[in-house]
Protein backbone atom coordinates (compact mmCIF):
# COMPACT_ATOMS: atom_id res chain seq x y z
CA UNK A 1 0.00 0.00 0.00
CA UNK A 2 1.70 3.22 -1.65
CA UNK A 3 1.41 6.19 0.36
CA UNK A 4 1.63 8.11 -3.08
CA UNK A 5 -1.04 6.08 -3.97
CA UNK A 6 -3.41 7.14 -0.99
CA UNK A 7 -2.71 10.35 -1.47
CA UNK A 8 -3.82 10.12 -4.91
CA UNK A 9 -7.35 8.37 -4.20
CA UNK A 10 -8.11 11.49 -1.70
CA UNK A 11 -7.52 13.97 -4.26
CA UNK A 12 -9.46 11.62 -7.06
CA UNK A 13 -12.26 12.04 -4.58
CA UNK A 14 -12.18 16.05 -3.99
CA UNK A 15 -11.61 16.35 -8.03
CA UNK A 16 -14.12 13.54 -9.37
CA UNK A 17 -11.56 12.95 -11.93
CA UNK A 18 -8.55 11.02 -12.64
CA UNK A 19 -6.97 13.06 -15.13
CA UNK A 20 -7.44 16.09 -12.54
CA UNK A 21 -5.72 14.26 -9.87
CA UNK A 22 -2.94 13.18 -12.37
CA UNK A 23 -2.34 16.45 -13.07
CA UNK A 24 -1.97 17.21 -9.13
CA UNK A 25 -0.02 14.44 -8.87
CA UNK A 26 2.22 15.67 -11.79
CA UNK A 27 1.93 11.72 -13.32
CA UNK A 28 0.09 10.33 -16.20
CA UNK A 29 -3.46 8.97 -16.26
CA UNK A 30 -2.23 5.80 -16.96
CA UNK A 31 0.12 5.82 -14.64
CA UNK A 32 -2.41 6.53 -11.57
CA UNK A 33 -5.48 4.21 -13.14
CA UNK A 34 -2.37 1.44 -12.62
CA UNK A 35 -1.75 2.62 -8.99
CA UNK A 36 -5.34 2.75 -8.25
CA UNK A 37 -5.80 -0.92 -10.00
CA UNK A 38 -3.16 -2.41 -7.85
CA UNK A 39 -4.33 -1.05 -4.61
CA UNK A 40 -7.79 -2.18 -5.45
CA UNK A 41 -6.53 -5.85 -6.49
CA UNK A 42 -4.76 -5.82 -2.86
CA UNK A 43 -7.74 -4.60 -0.96
CA UNK A 44 -9.68 -6.90 -3.10
CA UNK A 45 -12.45 -4.80 -3.59
CA UNK A 46 -13.46 -1.81 -6.29
CA UNK A 47 -12.49 1.62 -5.00
CA UNK A 48 -14.16 3.36 -8.27
CA UNK A 49 -16.87 3.65 -10.22
CA UNK A 50 -15.69 5.68 -13.55
CA UNK A 51 -18.43 7.17 -15.47
CA UNK A 52 -18.43 9.54 -18.65
CA UNK A 53 -18.66 12.08 -16.21
CA UNK A 54 -15.53 10.71 -13.98
CA UNK A 55 -14.95 8.92 -10.88
CA UNK A 56 -16.79 8.22 -7.88
CA UNK A 57 -16.08 6.00 -4.53
CA UNK A 58 -17.79 2.82 -4.47
CA UNK A 59 -19.09 1.98 -1.04
CA UNK A 60 -16.16 0.47 -0.63
CA UNK A 61 -14.02 3.54 -1.61
CA UNK A 62 -15.65 5.53 0.74
CA UNK A 63 -15.35 2.88 3.73
CA UNK A 64 -11.55 2.66 2.88
CA UNK A 65 -11.33 6.63 2.78
CA UNK A 66 -10.93 7.52 6.04
CA UNK A 67 -8.47 5.56 6.80
CA UNK A 68 -6.46 6.50 3.58
CA UNK A 69 -6.92 10.20 4.93
CA UNK A 70 -5.29 9.36 8.44
CA UNK A 71 -2.38 7.42 6.94
CA UNK A 72 -1.70 10.07 4.69
CA UNK A 73 -2.18 12.99 7.52
CA UNK A 74 -0.38 10.41 10.14
CA UNK A 75 2.61 10.56 7.93
CA UNK A 76 2.70 14.34 7.06
CA UNK A 77 2.64 14.86 10.85
CA UNK A 78 5.67 12.41 11.89
CA UNK A 79 7.84 14.23 8.93
CA UNK A 80 6.72 17.48 9.88
CA UNK A 81 7.22 16.69 13.78
CA UNK A 82 11.04 15.22 12.72
CA UNK A 83 12.07 18.12 10.59
CA UNK A 84 10.73 20.62 13.17
CA UNK A 85 12.69 18.85 16.01
CA UNK A 86 15.80 19.33 13.95
CA UNK A 87 15.00 22.89 13.58
CA UNK A 88 13.80 22.95 10.14
CA UNK A 89 10.22 24.91 10.92
CA UNK A 90 8.20 24.02 7.71
CA UNK A 91 5.00 22.10 7.30
CA UNK A 92 1.42 22.79 7.73
CA UNK A 93 -1.37 23.41 9.93
CA UNK A 94 -5.19 23.22 9.51
CA UNK A 95 -7.57 24.02 11.66
CA UNK A 96 -10.68 25.48 12.40
CA UNK A 97 -12.57 27.86 14.46
CA UNK A 98 -15.47 29.66 15.64
CA UNK A 99 -15.98 33.50 15.20
CA UNK A 100 -15.42 34.07 19.18
CA UNK A 101 -11.97 33.19 18.16
CA UNK A 102 -11.67 34.49 14.38
CA UNK A 103 -12.81 37.77 15.68
CA UNK A 104 -11.08 38.10 18.36
CA UNK A 105 -7.26 37.23 19.60
CA UNK A 106 -6.73 34.58 16.76
CA UNK A 107 -5.55 37.66 14.22
CA UNK A 108 -3.02 38.50 16.85
CA UNK A 109 -2.13 34.95 17.22
CA UNK A 110 -1.20 34.15 13.53
CA UNK A 111 0.58 37.29 13.22
CA UNK A 112 3.18 36.21 15.92
CA UNK A 113 3.11 32.50 14.92
CA UNK A 114 4.05 34.19 11.26
CA UNK A 115 6.95 35.99 12.57
CA UNK A 116 8.33 33.61 14.63
CA UNK A 117 7.59 30.36 12.30
CA UNK A 118 7.37 31.97 8.36
CA UNK A 119 8.01 28.29 6.94
CA UNK A 120 4.90 27.13 8.10
CA UNK A 121 1.75 27.15 6.14
CA UNK A 122 -1.47 28.26 7.92
CA UNK A 123 -4.77 26.64 6.85
CA UNK A 124 -7.69 28.24 8.76
CA UNK A 125 -11.18 27.16 8.28
CA UNK A 126 -15.21 28.02 9.69
CA UNK A 127 -15.78 25.13 11.88
CA UNK A 128 -18.13 24.15 15.01
CA UNK A 129 -18.41 20.85 16.92
CA UNK A 130 -20.00 18.67 16.77
CA UNK A 131 -19.20 18.99 12.43
CA UNK A 132 -15.62 19.13 13.08
CA UNK A 133 -15.16 15.63 14.74
CA UNK A 134 -14.88 13.35 11.48
CA UNK A 135 -12.07 15.97 10.14
CA UNK A 136 -10.56 15.75 13.26
CA UNK A 137 -10.85 12.24 13.50
CA UNK A 138 -9.29 11.44 9.78
CA UNK A 139 -6.57 13.83 10.51
CA UNK A 140 -7.96 16.80 8.28
CA UNK A 141 -7.60 19.27 11.08
CA UNK A 142 -5.01 19.05 13.50
CA UNK A 143 -7.49 21.11 15.89
CA UNK A 144 -10.34 23.21 16.27
CA UNK A 145 -11.46 25.81 18.02
CA UNK A 146 -14.80 25.89 19.28
CA UNK A 147 -18.11 26.01 21.76
CA UNK A 148 -18.78 22.54 23.06
CA UNK A 149 -20.81 20.44 25.86
CA UNK A 150 -17.57 18.73 27.56
CA UNK A 151 -19.43 16.12 29.09
CA UNK A 152 -21.25 15.64 25.59
CA UNK A 153 -18.01 15.23 23.92
CA UNK A 154 -16.88 12.36 21.75
CA UNK A 155 -14.78 9.98 24.10
CA UNK A 156 -11.62 10.33 21.77
CA UNK A 157 -11.25 13.97 21.28
CA UNK A 158 -9.64 15.59 23.87
CA UNK A 159 -10.60 19.42 25.05
CA UNK A 160 -8.72 22.15 26.77
CA UNK A 161 -11.15 24.98 27.70
CA UNK A 162 -9.68 28.21 25.91
CA UNK A 163 -12.46 31.73 26.71
CA UNK A 164 -15.99 31.73 28.22
CA UNK A 165 -17.75 33.22 25.45
CA UNK A 166 -20.15 35.83 25.97
CA UNK A 167 -23.82 34.71 23.67
CA UNK A 168 -26.32 37.80 22.84
CA UNK A 169 -29.66 36.94 20.82
CA UNK A 170 -30.01 38.80 17.38
CA UNK A 171 -33.02 39.56 15.30
CA UNK A 172 -33.16 42.37 12.56
CA UNK A 173 -33.72 45.77 14.01
CA UNK A 174 -37.10 46.11 13.10
CA UNK A 175 -38.43 42.42 14.05
CA UNK A 176 -41.58 43.07 16.43
CA UNK A 177 -39.81 41.67 19.34
CA UNK A 178 -36.34 43.52 19.35
CA UNK A 179 -37.31 45.06 22.49
CA UNK A 180 -38.12 42.00 24.15
CA UNK A 181 -37.13 41.31 27.80
CA UNK A 182 -37.88 37.88 28.40
CA UNK A 183 -37.25 34.78 26.66
CA UNK A 184 -40.87 33.42 27.08
CA UNK A 185 -41.71 36.57 24.64
CA UNK A 186 -40.06 34.69 22.08
CA UNK A 187 -41.76 31.06 22.03
CA UNK A 188 -43.35 31.37 19.03
CA UNK A 189 -40.71 32.66 17.34
CA UNK A 190 -38.41 30.96 14.42
CA UNK A 191 -34.88 30.07 15.21
CA UNK A 192 -31.92 30.34 12.59
CA UNK A 193 -28.80 27.75 14.50
CA UNK A 194 -25.17 28.00 13.35
CA UNK A 195 -24.58 24.48 14.03
CA UNK A 196 -26.84 21.34 14.15
CA UNK A 197 -29.03 21.16 17.36
CA UNK A 198 -26.43 19.35 19.24
CA UNK A 199 -23.64 21.68 18.77
CA UNK A 200 -22.72 24.95 20.18
CA UNK A 201 -24.77 27.48 17.36
CA UNK A 202 -28.53 25.86 19.28
CA UNK A 203 -27.57 27.07 22.55
CA UNK A 204 -30.93 28.59 22.37
CA UNK A 205 -32.62 24.80 22.85
CA UNK A 206 -30.29 25.25 26.49
CA UNK A 207 -31.68 28.44 27.49
CA UNK A 208 -35.24 27.73 26.69
CA UNK A 209 -35.10 24.23 28.29
CA UNK A 210 -33.73 26.07 31.66
CA UNK A 211 -36.50 28.29 31.62
CA UNK A 212 -39.21 25.55 31.46
CA UNK A 213 -39.60 26.45 27.97
CA UNK A 214 -40.99 24.34 24.71
CA UNK A 215 -38.05 23.79 22.07
CA UNK A 216 -37.52 26.91 20.15
CA UNK A 217 -38.72 26.57 16.65
CA UNK A 218 -36.24 25.52 13.88
CA UNK A 219 -36.44 27.85 10.92
CA UNK A 220 -33.37 27.18 9.39
CA UNK A 221 -29.63 25.74 10.12
CA UNK A 222 -26.63 27.94 8.76
CA UNK A 223 -23.16 26.88 9.53
CA UNK A 224 -21.61 29.97 7.50
CA UNK A 225 -20.58 32.72 9.56
CA UNK A 226 -20.25 34.95 7.04
CA UNK A 227 -23.79 33.98 5.86
CA UNK A 228 -25.78 34.01 8.91
CA UNK A 229 -25.58 37.92 9.90
CA UNK A 230 -26.91 38.63 6.45
CA UNK A 231 -29.72 36.12 6.67
CA UNK A 232 -31.00 37.38 10.14
CA UNK A 233 -31.33 40.68 8.55
CA UNK A 234 -33.38 40.14 5.74
CA UNK A 235 -35.90 37.56 7.39
CA UNK A 236 -37.66 37.06 10.60
CA UNK A 237 -35.69 34.69 12.35
CA UNK A 238 -33.97 34.95 15.35
CA UNK A 239 -30.38 33.63 16.74
CA UNK A 240 -27.73 33.40 18.59
CA UNK A 241 -24.30 34.52 18.10
CA UNK A 242 -21.17 35.46 19.77
CA UNK A 243 -20.86 39.31 20.97
CA UNK A 244 -17.85 39.56 19.03
CA UNK A 245 -19.65 38.46 15.40
CA UNK A 246 -22.56 40.68 16.15
CA UNK A 247 -20.25 44.02 16.76
CA UNK A 248 -17.82 43.21 13.78
CA UNK A 249 -20.60 41.85 10.89
CA UNK A 250 -21.41 43.67 7.37
CA UNK A 251 -24.82 43.93 8.61
CA UNK A 252 -24.66 44.94 12.24
CA UNK A 253 -26.81 48.26 11.48
CA UNK A 254 -29.57 45.99 10.41
CA UNK A 255 -29.63 43.66 12.92
CA UNK A 256 -29.92 44.30 16.88
CA UNK A 257 -29.29 42.54 20.19
CA UNK A 258 -32.10 41.69 22.43
CA UNK A 259 -32.15 43.48 26.12
CA UNK A 260 -33.04 40.20 27.44
CA UNK A 261 -32.58 39.85 31.11
CA UNK A 262 -33.21 35.90 31.73
CA UNK A 263 -29.53 34.41 31.77
CA UNK A 264 -28.34 33.04 28.77
CA UNK A 265 -25.69 29.86 28.66
CA UNK A 266 -22.09 31.05 28.17
CA UNK A 267 -20.32 28.68 26.08
CA UNK A 268 -17.15 27.61 26.84
CA UNK A 269 -14.62 27.28 23.79
CA UNK A 270 -12.02 24.74 23.89
CA UNK A 271 -9.23 23.76 21.60
CA UNK A 272 -10.49 20.15 20.29
CA UNK A 273 -8.18 17.37 18.83
CA UNK A 274 -7.91 13.58 19.30
CA UNK A 275 -6.61 12.62 22.32
CA UNK A 276 -4.39 9.89 20.50
CA UNK A 277 -2.56 11.94 18.27
CA UNK A 278 0.02 14.15 19.32
CA UNK A 279 0.36 17.81 17.39
CA UNK A 280 3.45 18.86 15.85
CA UNK A 281 5.85 21.22 17.52
CA UNK A 282 4.45 23.87 15.33
CA UNK A 283 0.64 23.45 15.91
CA UNK A 284 1.22 23.35 19.78
CA UNK A 285 3.37 26.27 19.23
CA UNK A 286 0.50 27.87 17.50
CA UNK A 287 -1.81 26.76 19.95
CA UNK A 288 0.14 29.08 22.44
CA UNK A 289 0.26 31.78 20.59
CA UNK A 290 -3.77 31.82 20.51
CA UNK A 291 -3.91 31.22 24.44
CA UNK A 292 -1.61 33.77 25.07
CA UNK A 293 -3.32 36.50 23.39
CA UNK A 294 -7.03 35.27 23.89
CA UNK A 295 -5.80 36.41 27.70
CA UNK A 296 -4.37 39.29 26.70
CA UNK A 297 -7.57 39.75 24.57
CA UNK A 298 -9.53 39.16 27.35
CA UNK A 299 -7.73 41.33 29.70
CA UNK A 300 -8.29 44.40 27.31
CA UNK A 301 -11.67 43.97 26.41
CA UNK A 302 -12.70 43.96 30.14
CA UNK A 303 -10.91 46.85 31.27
Amino acid sequence: MKLQTLQALIFIEEVGSLRAAAQLLHQSQPALSAAIQQLEEELKAPLLVRTKRGVTLTPFGQAFMKHARLIVSESRRAHEEISQLRGDWEGHITFAASPAVALGALPHALASFSREHPGVTVNVRDGLYPAVSPQLRDGTLDFALTAAHKHDLDADLEAQALLVSNVVIVAQSQHPLARATRLAELQDCRWAFSSAPRGPGAIIRDAFARHGLPEPKLGLVCESFLALPGIVAHSDLMTTMPRTLFLRNAFKDQLCSLPIEDELPSPTIYVLRRHDVPLTPAAAGLIRWIQHHTLNHHLTTAV
